[in-house]
């Protein structure tokens, strides 16, 4: 039997879609080392031989700003009921995103801090970078890092 039955792990594939980004193809990659733990993967695509619960497909970068948005939202407002409703024990994003001020418990992935050292002035997503990543890092459970350096920036 596993440590993590099924649902108890939850993994937020929200950001695949069918032209991936880094982000995405590393999130591909890596669901299937975590296979052997069962988890259910929160997805717009079906990915056989996984057990696959079902989210909009307006959460991806395709949709640009407004995907973003949409996906945000959907993290903290739809996400905690789903959570709940799996009966889950933890989430992994392979991105810091997370349901903020809930009970849900969460493993996120930084990649690095470039937009929190270096912030654009101008941009839509500084103050996401500036505000919602810092929070979301301090309520993470764990942090994975993709490099030292990264590590080291936190």
């Amino acid at each position: 039997m596993n440590m993590i039955d099924s649902h108890q792990l939850i993994i937020n594939l929200s950001i695949i879609f069918s032209q991936p980004t880094g982000i995405s193809n590393y999130a591909k990659n890596l669901f299937p080392y975590l296979k052997s733990l069962n988890p259910t993967l929160l997805t717009a695509e079906k990915y056989p031989n996984y057990n696959c619960y079902s989210v909009p497909n307006n959460l991806t970068p395709a949709d640009g700003t407004k995907g973003h948005l949409n996906r945000l939202l959907w993290t903290q407002f739809q996400l905690p009921k789903i959570y709940q409703k799996l009966k889950s024990q933890l989430l992994f994003s392979p991105i810091p995103e997370a349901p903020l001020y809930t009970n849900c418990r969460f493993i996120v992935m930084s990649h690095d801090m470039i937009p929190l050292r270096f912030p654009k002035r101008f941009s839509p997503l500084t103050p996401y970078h500036l505000y919602y990543v810092p929070q979301v890092l301090n309520q993470a459970q764990h942090i994975i890092c993709n490099s030292h350096a990264t590590a080291k920036d936190l």
